[in-house]
């Protein structure tokens, strides 16, 4: 069986055994949230700009489509637009949306738009991004649940693996966006199984590959010694391999990333990308839809809904892409 589908039935059971509120049996979501109404979520998220997303999208839709949902997938143009995902919120809120979904572009700006939501009687669930609940608490805010990784965790599969395969490593942190706690926790996941490496320079990027690409160029000129790159999303390790690459470095610098795009996995079987961790979008978007339907109908949810992650390397990248489980490799 493939592993989204084995997946997806062990989130319903640990739902229907009340040890987790993102699961659901096939008849409890839209017709008992909503009776003979169609529920209406808006599923607000930073970007389309990558693969992530994009099946991020893929799998919402179709779990709202299997569940009768009327879903509008939605996102600002650049992962920085924080000001356009807030009129995306407050927009939701107006238009009167039975629930939002949220993967919040910056962890306290969003804050006082999820205040709307709750003052009207809209349950927001946050995806793939937590926020900071002191943001949360000074606006007077409240969110359902989060659903997603435990992304120190999840950076800490790769850091480990890192620490325990390369000696004498020389390390560039390449950051993402300032205010998302999220790319946060990933930078110290990583950085905290790494103690013993030389930090030659940690630079933000910006979730940006074209962006990476200039950092990673810039660093090995100054600093050619590098072997070793910590990426917190996979544009960002594309472009530092592009530019290793480009600049006659291949074969002399390990990279790893975040999200298992599909351009990550052509990577890791040429040889140019070492390790990406996998966080399964399409699982934390049936978590989220779930969540909604669960809170609608009257559950409470539990604070952090856990969906897998799994670090991806060239000895277990053919299982990765067949679908099989590796997250208890």
């Amino acid at each position: 069986m493939k592993f989204k589908r084995t997946m997806a039935m062990v989130m319903a059971t640990a739902m229907m055994l009340g040890l987790a509120a993102c699961g659901g049996g096939s008849s409890s979501g839209g017709s008992s949230a909503g009776g003979d109404d169609e529920v209406k979520i808006a599923y607000i998220v930073k970007a389309k700009s990558d693969a992530f997303w994009t099946s991020m999208e893929d799998g919402a839709e179709s779990f709202a489509e299997e569940k009768g949902i009327h879903l509008e997938f939605q996102a600002p143009e650049k992962e920085t637009d924080v000001e356009k995902q807030v009129q995306m919120v407050e927009n939701a809120v107006i238009k009167g949306f039975d629930a939002i979904v949220l993967s919040a572009a910056d962890s306290n700006s969003l804050a006082p738009a999820i205040k709307k939501a709750n003052d009207a009687n809209i349950p927001v669930i946050l995806v793939n991004d937590t926020m900071s609940q002191a943001a949360l608490d000074e606006a007077g805010a409240h969110v359902e649940t989060y659903v997603g990784i435990d992304q120190y965790e999840a950076a800490s599969l790769a850091g480990k693996y890192a620490a325990e395969n390369i000696k004498d490593a020389k390390i560039l942190y390449l950051e993402g966006i300032a205010g998302v706690d999220a790319l946060t926790q990933r930078l110290e996941g990583f950085k905290d199984q790494c103690g013993s490496f030389k930090v030659v320079a940690s630079q933000t990027a910006k979730c940006d590959r074209n962006e990476a690409f200039n950092v990673m160029q810039n660093v090995l000129s100054s600093n050619p010694e590098v072997n070793v790159v910590w990426a917190v999303n996979a544009e960002m390790g594309q472009g530092a391999i592009q530019a290793i690459e480009q600049g006659g470095f291949s074969g002399k610098v390990q990279v790893f990333d975040f999200d298992a795009s599909p351009d990550d996995i052509e990577a890791i079987k040429a040889g140019t990308l070492t390790g990406t961790v996998a966080q399964y979008p399409n699982l934390q978007a049936e978590g989220a839809i779930q969540a909604c339907l669960d809170v609608l109908d009257g559950k409470t949810l539990e604070d952090h809904i856990v969906t897998p992650a799994a670090l991806v390397t060239k000895d277990n990248v053919d299982k990765f892409e067949a679908g099989e489980d590796i997250t208890a490799q």
